[in-house]
């Protein structure tokens, strides 16, 4: 059911924003060494981007939740006065059976 992922990436979120914000600190924080080999700056700048892309996701992703939530509270709002519609209409639909049964009875 989507809920239940739904409800499991909710509960995820916060803390994919808090292991970005712990984790670009640290690639970042670079120390200065002579004999450092490029390819490990090179890798500290790719996984600072990825962390940066990550926060960037997180955020997209919270938005796109946000307005799931509020198109799932609509619809079921809506599936609710849908419902009520039917229980009148099949009252209305056996009170007028009920009618026409007196009528045709007497």
């Amino acid at each position: 059911m989507p809920a239940s992922w739904l409800s499991a990436v909710n509960a995820a979120l916060p803390y994919v924003e808090a292991l970005t914000k712990v984790a670009l600190p640290a690639f970042g924080a670079r120390r200065a060494r002579d004999d450092a080999d490029p390819r490990i700056a090179e890798l500290e700048t790719a996984a600072r981007h990825n962390a940066e892309h990550i926060r960037e996701l997180a955020t997209q992703l919270e938005a796109s939740l946000r307005a799931l939530d509020q198109a799932a509270a609509a619809t079921d709002a809506a599936l609710r006065r849908q419902r009520r519609m039917l229980a009148l209409c099949g009252l209305g639909t056996l009170l007028a059976l009920a009618l026409a049964l007196a009528a045709l009875l007497r």
